[in-house]
């Protein structure tokens, strides 16, 4: 993930751009997901993927350097 600028600041909350970059497997899923609810993958992730996580993810692991939360993710193995 790569933040693209300074936070703007829209009606009092403060919002920073990123750019995202996903395997064509995990993009097909968001999108079939996102069809199935008749919104776009942006609309999907701000709306119905983010909150989820950060209402599932504990406080700690979320304040965690960047490669402690790492370790805790799923590895991910290339299929064969």
């Amino acid at each position: 993930m790569t933040l693209l600028g300074a936070a703007t600041v829209v009606g009092g909350i403060s919002l920073t751009k990123f750019m995202m970059s996903l395997r064509d497997e995990n993009y097909r899923v968001l999108t079939g997901a996102a069809i199935d609810r008749g919104i776009s993958v942006q609309e999907l992730l701000r709306a119905v993927i983010i909150p989820d996580w950060v209402k599932e993810t504990p406080r700690a692991i979320m304040a965690a350097p960047r490669a402690i939360v790492a370790d805790m993710w799923p590895s991910s193995r290339v299929r064969r």
